[in-house]
């Protein structure tokens, strides 16, 4: 462990350029006894540790290192290592600073038997519509980072792969959410072939799925998402996660062909399959298809079949923010087309301010909003509302026809 110690902190200090010199003058130890940890010769003092992680930029990445001490932690331990030797060797400081932002957080946040895979997918899933912060993502790239150290380690068995799958396709809307669109449909192929790996049906209809539902946010045409959505139910057709995510995708292909009737079939068999899953507490597949109806009432029912689905679905939503806003925005399109244009527009922009991160659907909700302003429009408001805005043609601008 002494010698894992010095060789990271020798790393860090000579991608940084400083000297140990220089290092024990900024941390106010001698050079002697920072040598003396850096060869491996001397266990590092925890305070050492600390003046090192605050001069260098890393904190507490060295610290924590130094907490992963003993077999119980050798995993992560070897993990941290890998990824951290990586950065340093391709990106310098820079590099190094920034895995240990990502990476630090993920390996004090996970918790419980680290082989629970499932429980971890259900713990992130929930997460994501509740933090869409940057801290999120960070702790979803260390359980990403602990579950290949265990592939690599103990061998990709099929739960394993599957817990790499999902995660995998989490990451992906995560960086979808952050607007980096051509890193999420990256992850989503990695997902989908991590998937087929492992041999698990029902995460192999869910990574398709849960695509092509997101993928109509982020470039896929109508036609895509169509193809994508069936396929997966073409794995599989039974009531699963998987499969509600494959009508929901087909509701948004209908809402945004401006098919009433046909959004309400496929909320149709969306509804059914949720009836038949277990409630998982606020992110049910009851409130998944909630939100769904809301979404299809709000761009294209009547007033009064929009108020009917905001009164049933915005209590329910209310413990995901993320959700929750985008429904808020959806609310206010539908203010918007029923001619209270100043109300709608003030509506979306309090959601919109409440969302402690920007999120790239909530940026897509805005801009759908947008489109149904009237041009002679004019407000404080509807500026300020424009900066939140997704940026370039959304996916009302593609072909109508599917």
């Amino acid at each position: 462990m002494a010698e894992e110690i010095g060789q990271v902190l020798q790393s860090l200090r000579e991608a940084a350029g400083i000297s140990v010199r220089g290092l024990a003058e900024r941390t106010h130890y001698s050079k002697s006894e920072i040598s003396y940890v850096e060869r491996g010769n001397r266990v590092a003092h925890p305070r050492l540790v600390a003046a090192c992680d605050q001069v260098l930029g890393t904190a507490p990445l060295l610290t924590t290192l130094l907490e992963l001490s003993g077999e119980d932690h050798a995993m992560r331990r070897r993990a941290l290592l890998n990824t951290l030797t990586a950065a340093t060797g391709v990106a310098g400081v820079t590099g190094a600073t920034a895995v240990a932002d990502l990476i630090r957080h993920g390996l004090l946040d996970a918790a419980g038997e680290p082989e629970d895979w499932p429980q971890v997918v259900v713990d992130m899933s929930r997460r994501l519509v509740v933090d869409p912060s940057p801290t999120f993502g960070a702790a979803l790239l260390g359980q990403i980072m602990l579950c290949k150290q265990q592939i690599v380690d103990a061998g990709a068995t099929p739960e394993r792969l599957r817990g790499a799958a999902l995660l995998g396709q989490l990451y992906g809307l995560w960086q979808g959410n952050q607007r980096e669109i051509p890193a999420a449909h990256g992850w989503y192929r990695t997902a989908a072939m991590l998937a087929d790996r492992s041999g698990d049906t029902a995460s192999r209809v869910f990574v398709r799925a849960r695509t092509a539902s997101r993928g109509i946010f982020e470039g896929y045409t109508l036609r895509e998402v169509d193809a994508r959505a069936k396929e997966a139910l073409a794995i599989s057709p039974r009531p699963s996660l998987g499969t509600l995510e494959a009508h929901s995708a087909l509701v948004h292909v209908q809402a945004l062909a401006e098919d009433l009737s046909g959004g309400r079939r496929a909320l149709a068999k969306m509804l059914e399959v949720a009836e038949g899953l277990p409630d998982t507490g606020p992110d049910s597949p009851a409130a998944r298809s909630l939100s769904f109806a809301h979404y299809l009432e709000s761009r294209l029912g009547t007033s009064t079949s929009a108020d009917r689905v905001w009164e049933e679905t915005e209590p329910v939503l209310q413990p995901l923010p993320v959700w929750w806003r985008e429904a808020q925005v959806y609310y206010g399109l539908s203010l918007v087309r029923r001619g209270d244009v100043s109300d709608g527009v003030s509506y979306a922009l309090q959601a919109v301010r409440a969302l402690p991160s920007p999120v790239h659907t909530v940026g897509v909700a805005v801009a759908d909003l947008l489109r149904v302003v009237p041009a002679a429009h004019r407000s404080y408001d509807l500026d300020e509302l424009r900066t939140y805005a997704a940026v370039g043609g959304g996916p009302w601008t593609v072909p109508s026809r599917v």
